[in-house]
């Protein structure tokens, strides 16, 4: 083999991890985009799924849940006259 084609089938070499890289880059987006678009997709239940309730249970109650909207509203359930001391089954704690 003489030095030209060496350096052919190197560059061939290279572009071929380049294309894989970008490839694998672009896989990782595309799969993070569905993932996002998902998440953004949530479908609300009733109050009555949800099993809410005006009360808290221990310490745990609607305005210490990540998916509270303040004043009266919340990503997961129905309606806009949730009580900040409430809770349901979907809580989740802030910290």
């Amino acid at each position: 083999m003489t030095m030209i084609d060496l350096r052919q089938r190197e560059l061939s070499r290279r572009a071929m991890l380049r294309g894989a890289a970008w490839a694998a880059a672009g896989g990782a987006l595309l799969s993070a985009a569905v993932v996002g678009g998902a998440a953004a997709a949530v479908v609300k239940q009733s109050q009555k799924q949800a099993s809410y309730q005006g009360t808290p249970k221990g310490n745990a109650h609607c305005n210490t849940c990540t998916q509270w909207l303040a004043p009266s509203s919340c990503k997961t359930v129905i309606g806009s006259n949730l009580s900040p001391t409430g809770w349901c089954t979907l809580y989740i704690a802030k910290w």
